[in-house]
């Protein structure tokens, strides 16, 4: 096998897996989200089998024949829930074949140019994990827009309830007011409440839709007042502020590390740097590196040691509010 075709799949590999490790958010975001999934588990079972079945049935409804067999197994049934957290408009089985498509043509695109078969592999591997990550970060986007967005859409629904409206209308409010993501969800929420649906589930499907910490903190303020009575619009001035003063600290904190966000990329990057200008300066100080066996070796375990140096910096700088 080339040694020069193994070092540029390595180095590939390397730059995709630790720039994504310092853009995309780190375990803590997962844990919370979980959490999220699990008290969400525990709203269901106060709603009862009808509604439920109800759900489950509108849910459904949408997708194709293949969609349906695809989530009985669960990587496609996850892989089809962060496509609809990512608000991509394109059905589970199309996106599966498009990127199939993709990663074949790329594979033959490097057998047909003579490469060898592992650079095959790796680039079939490297289409497949490029489109998860690209849906991963655009989860991760739309989320934080929601966030952000929530606290107008608070204010607008509390403005709305003291006029004497009542609180479906006020979903169409935020929902004509407001751009996507947060206006289209909560449209979404007003529609499904003019066909029939209860409250609680209506809520409980967005909520299950965005499962950030800022929708779970007003759906539990919503199913709240619905079961226990209580002035609904003092308690969402209440999480409005709250959400204001968190992302204030989070904007804070951002600035703060925004330093060691710099010296991370510049440390991370820098060998890589280094390594294409001694490439284009002294090709034969830097030919050994990638053509003597031991030279493999270190370029392999420097990719591991980068990558894991990457990881605890993310670790280091991010801060969970």
């Amino acid at each position: 096998m080339n040694n020069v075709t193994v070092s540029l799949a390595l180095l590939f590999i390397a730059v995709l897996f630790i720039s994504q490790a310092l853009l995309l958010p780190a375990a803590g975001k997962k844990v919370k989200h979980r959490e999220l999934s699990r008290r969400l588990k525990e709203t269901q079972r106060n709603i009862d089998d009808e509604s439920l079945s109800l759900l489950k049935e509108h849910y459904n409804k949408d997708l194709s024949p293949v969609d349906r067999r695809l989530i009985i197994v669960p990587f496609f049934a996850d892989l089809k829930k962060m496509l609809e957290l990512a608000g991509m408009k394109i059905s589970l089985s199309r996106f599966l074949l498009i990127v199939f498509l993709c990663g074949a043509l790329l594979s033959l695109l490097s057998l047909v140019t003579n490469q060898a078969w592992f650079i095959s592999v790796t680039a079939f591997i490297s289409v497949w994990v490029i489109a998860y990550l690209f849906v991963q970060n655009r989860v991760t986007s739309r989320m934080a827009r929601f966030e952000e967005q929530l606290p107008e859409a608070l204010d607008i629904i509390r403005r709305a309830l003291q006029a004497g409206q009542p609180l479906v209308q006020s979903f169409n409010e935020v929902g004509e007011e407001l751009p996507d993501p947060i206006g289209i969800e909560f449209k979404n929420t007003y529609n499904l409440l003019n066909y029939g649906y209860d409250l609680r589930l209506a809520i409980l499907q967005m909520a299950e839709r965005v499962p950030t910490v800022s929708m779970l903190a007003f759906s539990s303020a919503v199913m709240l007042q619905k079961e226990t009575g209580g002035n609904l619009s003092e308690n969402l001035q209440k999480v409005s502020e709250v959400l204001r003063a968190r992302f204030k600290l989070e904007r804070k904190i951002k600035t703060l590390s925004a330093e060691s966000r710099l010296s991370a990329w510049i440390l991370t990057l820098s060998p890589f740097g280094l390594f294409f200008a001694l490439k284009l300066a002294s090709p034969e100080y830097i030919d050994p590196l990638y053509k003597d066996p031991r030279g493999i070796s270190m370029v392999s375990v420097g990719i591991v040691l980068l990558a894991i140096g990457s990881l605890w910096i993310k670790k280091i700088i991010s801060i969970e509010i």
